[in-house]
């Protein structure tokens, strides 16, 4: 599993060590000192600008981003573009003074422990699965290549629109989530209906056929 998300490229850890180095300054800064990381939804965009919703998948290259910028542009026609764009506002426009030292890393260890609980205590049953945002993919194929990678292979990759396709066969594992390079394009939602593991064997067949086997004892050569 961790080859699988590794074998794509560094940002995957890249993530892990920018986004607690930015907790860490986001702590030091006025209001945000019971902040616990949870930022807002993303809005849909493409290159950090905003996308009109045109009732169509359509991924952003070749004739498709033609057709894409056409809709687009009969559409910003009629809208009032002295708007503000939603995918521009946000935290980043808020100018906080630091009022005390950024902390270490050794300050944050063991904060989450409280959040821990007993394996037991989770409904197994509950069980969810990988949805991909086609507004926010990019077609750069990550999702489909680690998921072949893993063994599970429970997305398919359209040959012609590149866009990635979540079948039934997904656990929910997040690997694609994990190297996904856009934030947010694939989210966890609820399993609708039970999963169905296909193992290839049926139960017990394995165990059925071992004890059925016989073996033969050794004949002794001839003299």
């Amino acid at each position: 599993v961790c080859s699988a998300v590794q074998n794509q490229d560094f940002t995957l850890i890249d993530d892990y060590v920018t986004g607690l180095k930015t907790l860490l300054y986001l702590k030091s800064l006025d209001g945000l000192a019971d902040w616990t990381g949870q930022s807002p939804p993303t809005p849909v965009h493409q290159r950090g600008k905003s996308l009109l919703a045109t009732g169509q998948s359509l991924p952003a290259f070749g004739p498709y981003k033609q057709r894409r910028e056409a809709l687009e542009h009969e559409l910003l026609r009629t809208r009032d573009l002295l708007k503000p764009d939603p995918a521009s506002t946000g935290l980043a426009q808020r100018q906080r003074p630091v009022v005390k030292p950024v902390p270490k890393v050794s300050d944050i260890v063991g904060a989450s422990v409280g959040l821990v609980g007993n394996y037991y205590d989770l409904d197994n049953k509950q069980q969810v699965v990988a949805l991909v945002n086609d507004d926010l993919c990019i077609n750069c194929g990550k999702c489909y290549m680690t998921c072949n990678d893993s063994g599970y292979q429970a997305i398919e990759f359209d040959a012609e629109t590149h866009l990635p396709r979540v079948t039934d066969d997904c656990t929910g594992c997040t690997l694609c989530a994990s190297v996904c390079p856009i934030i947010d394009c694939i989210t966890m939602v609820p399993r609708v209906g039970e999963y169905v593991p296909k193992r290839g064997v049926p139960f017990g067949a394995a165990l059925e056929q071992k004890q059925a086997a016989v073996i033969m004892p050794a004949q002794d050569s001839p003299a």
